[in-house]
């Protein structure tokens, strides 16, 4: 049975206290912290505070979503991951698509990323999320960074993108990264730039899932109009496609 969380930056608007609450009431398995409103860099006393209230509240510390991009001091990052006490950190990798990167800028930003990958507390790990405008914007720049970053703490994140042909185009990529580095799915469905219920992408993402191993979590990000009632009915679709109901 595959684990189900979400991600706070789905909700930045609302408190951190009532983020717990709302995963909780879904029946989710647990939580990813973003860094850019709930828990900051470096204020290792609220990471603390969060990470046991997550605890408390019988949810899982999954991540940190850390928004670091691969350039700058990582031991911040590091130091507020081991507060929170998360399985892994999210961060992405570097600042410009994987096609307009020089040998110089790449070099640099695995380096980055393999300093921040020896920094983090032991058997804590690093993941990239797959995001445009970073060297995992598609999968074979994504295989490529895998491969120079070589850490065995490494990974890689996967998400559904709109493409020309979603079904078989994001699949194709899927079927293309090996699953053992694969660390987390973002679950979301959009229809160009409009979010949809998940249920409209029920289909399209059984499809994906089927294809990846059940210890790979999956993770809730966005929702139709922010809204909590959908992001509960979205639980309940991503509960069913995680084998939990």
């Amino acid at each position: 049975m595959r684990q189900t969380g979400l991600l706070s930056v789905t909700f930045r608007t609302l408190p951190a206290e009532k983020i717990i609450e709302l995963a909780a009431q879904a029946g989710l398995d647990g939580l990813e912290w973003g860094g850019d409103v709930h828990v900051l860099p470096g204020d290792l006393k609220r990471a603390e505070t969060l990470g046991r209230e997550t605890k408390d509240a019988g949810l899982v510390n999954f991540a940190y979503g850390s928004y670091w991009r691969a350039e700058g001091e990582p031991e911040m990052i590091a130091e507020t991951a081991g507060a929170l006490g998360v399985q892994w950190i999210r961060v992405w990798a570097g600042i410009l698509p994987s096609s307009d990167h020089t040998v110089e800028t790449r070099r640099r930003t695995v380096g980055y990323l393999k300093e921040l990958c020896r920094r983090v507390p032991r058997g804590m790990q690093v993941a990239a999320e797959w995001h445009c405008n970073t060297l995992t914007d598609n999968a074979d720049s994504a295989l490529r960074l895998l491969d120079e970053v070589g850490e065995d703490n490494f990974f890689c994140y996967f998400q559904r993108e709109e493409r020309p042909d979603p079904r078989q185009d994001n699949l194709r990529d899927l079927l293309r990264l090996p699953p053992d580095r694969i660390r987390a799915v973002h679950v979301h469905y959009n229809v160009g730039r409009e979010r949809m219920p998940l249920a409209d992408g029920r289909d399209e993402w059984a499809g994906l899932l089927a294809h990846l191993p059940e210890r790979i979590p999956a993770l809730l990000e966005f929702v139709r109009n922010d809204s909590a009632e959908q992001f509960l009915e979205d639980a309940r679709i991503l509960k069913t496609l995680a084998g939990q109901a």
